[in-house]
């Protein structure tokens, strides 16, 4: 055989006895498999993965208190990231307890759905998705429950329909309170006056009407009340009333802000306030310097085209002449601060009584009641989208024979004025502000006109006789603005009737 053919066998004859060997259980560079028992060992196989946990599902619920209308549907959503996503939709028909179906936990708001993205950690709210009808009412939600997360069962969010009315009366420092008749308007004592401090005037309603707030003008301090959700009862909240600047005269309240025009220091306090307790605890700083005796506020709470959805907040000043502007910053998150508004204070007519908002092409107009005796006017003033500063519209100052106080009604379509035993009416031109009477004006009232009062669900108006302690109701059609005489008008309040508002 050739030298090279034999070299080639041979290579050949030893690597089929080397796979024969390795076949046969020879050593192999292979390692084991793990678990193995050693060399020819079969070894075994993983342990299974752990099962999932088990799906830990949370509920949400509540109580339905002054429900008298019908279609009122509320909705739990959950805010995925920025926006928000409905994850329920509940109709009411009735007062009392109700449970949404869906629930919310680590795996998504409902075991069945599969590869949801809303765990517990995640914020959620309940909220109004459709407000009832047959009678209109405005129901609303418990603050603390417009953005929550979710660590147990939650069974307390209230929903509150019922409207009561509240009088703060001077001469015998107290507050008198009134459930509204949903059909009717007509004002129902909620049982005997609430003692507040010394000359008790202006008062304001957080947004869920769960605390009202009355400001004491002698006493230099703040009352505190909690309200009951079916009754409207006032209790007082532990720690009250609360330290203020001197001589309060006007409150305001945003979400969890509260604000306190003070006349006799000439200075703004500001509050945060806890939405569960309603314990109003001081900003740091704790006041801002205004204008001299600022006595009206007025919030314009900001949209996504005016003001990037941050709150405006305008004071009168009687002494100065002048209306203050703040920016409310961060008023949606938890620091917050204000900003003077550029230019401001911006200069207005004299004796400042009311403000009211208005609507116009290109934004939101401003209306200061000048209470100037034989002189009264209403001022008007364009509020830039973007500075909020304010700009003299085109025929203002409006005369007027005299004037008490101005309203608008909630959809800024019609404007009030009292002025001596008469309510005046006039419609808001939607381009350029402007005000038109409206016929059938002015409304005699039979009594002195003092304040003018328009309840959250736009369909009743309430004007303010101090001297008498009365109110007298009128019902307000919001398609033409006309005001009619209220079945059982006037209401007697209290003694004096110094301040009367409707939440």
């Amino acid at each position: 055989m050739h030298l090279l053919s034999r070299h080639i066998a041979r290579v050949s004859t030893l690597t089929v006895a080397l796979v024969a060997v390795t076949a046969c259980g020879g050593e192999s560079s292979t390692p084991p498999s793990v678990g193995g028992t050693g060399s020819g060992g079969t070894g075994s196989a993983p342990p299974p993965p752990p099962p999932p946990p088990p799906f830990v599902g949370y509920t949400v619920s509540g109580t339905i208190s002054g429900l008298v209308g019908q279609g009122l549907v509320l909705k739990l959503y959950g805010l995925n990231y920025v926006r928000p996503q409905s994850l329920d939709q509940l109709p009411i028909s009735s007062n009392g307890h109700y449970d949404f179906t869906t629930t919310i936990g680590t795996n998504g708001p409902n075991a069945s759905v599969a590869g949801s993205f809303y765990p517990a950690t995640f914020d959620y709210g309940v909220e109004i998705a459709l407000q009832p009808h047959s009678p209109t009412q405005r129901c609303v939600v418990s603050d603390s429950y417009r953005n929550f997360a979710i660590t147990a069962n939650v069974t307390d969010v209230g929903v509150v329909c019922g409207e009561f009315s509240y009088s703060t009366n001077t001469a015998d420092n107290a507050i008198s309170g009134f459930s509204v008749d949903a059909y009717t308007g007509a004002l129902v004592s909620v049982g005997p006056p609430v003692a507040a401090g010394r000359s008790p005037y202006a008062l304001v309603s957080s947004g869920d009407k769960q605390h009202l707030y009355v400001a004491n003008t002698d006493s230099n301090d703040v009352s505190a009340f909690a309200v009951d959700r079916s009754s409207g009862e006032l209790t007082t909240v532990p720690g009250s009333p609360f330290a203020a600047g001197t001589r309060p005269r006007a409150l305001a309240l945003f979400r969890s802000t509260l604000f306190v025009a003070n006349a006799g220091s000439d200075n703004l306090s500001v509050y945060r306030v806890d939405q569960k307790s309603g314990v109003p605890t001081p900003w740091s700083p704790a006041s801002y310097a205004t204008g001299t005796g600022p006595s009206v506020m007025a919030i314009e709470p900001g949209n996504a085209t005016f003001g990037g959805f941050t709150p405006i907040l305008y004071i009168a000043n009687a002494g100065s002449n002048d209306i203050s502007a703040f920016w409310l910053l961060g008023a949606h998150g938890p620091e917050q601060a204000l900003e003077s508004v550029v230019g401001s204070p911006f200069r207005s007519g004299s004796s400042v009584t009311s403000l009211a908002f208005g609507a116009a092409a290109g934004g939101r107009v401003l209306y200061a009641a000048n209470a100037n005796g034989v002189d009264a006017t209403i001022s008007g003033f364009s509020i830039d989208p973007n500075t909020a500063a304010l700009t003299s519209l085109p025929g203002f100052p409006f005369p007027l024979p005299s004037c008490n106080y101005i309203a608008t009604d909630q959809t800024s379509t019609y404007l009030y004025a009292t002025a001596g035993t008469n309510v005046l009416g006039y419609s808001i031109d939607r381009q350029t502000g402007a005000l038109s009477p409206l016929p059938g004006f002015p409304v005699a009232v039979g009594a002195n006109a003092d304040s003018i009062g328009i309840d959250p669900t736009n369909q009743f108006l309430y004007v303010r006789n101090g001297s008498a302690g009365t109110v007298i109701g009128l019902e307000l059609n919001a398609a033409t603005g006309e005001l009619t005489p209220m079945p059982g008008s006037p209401f007697a309040v209290g003694k004096s009737a110094d301040f009367f508002a409707t939440f």
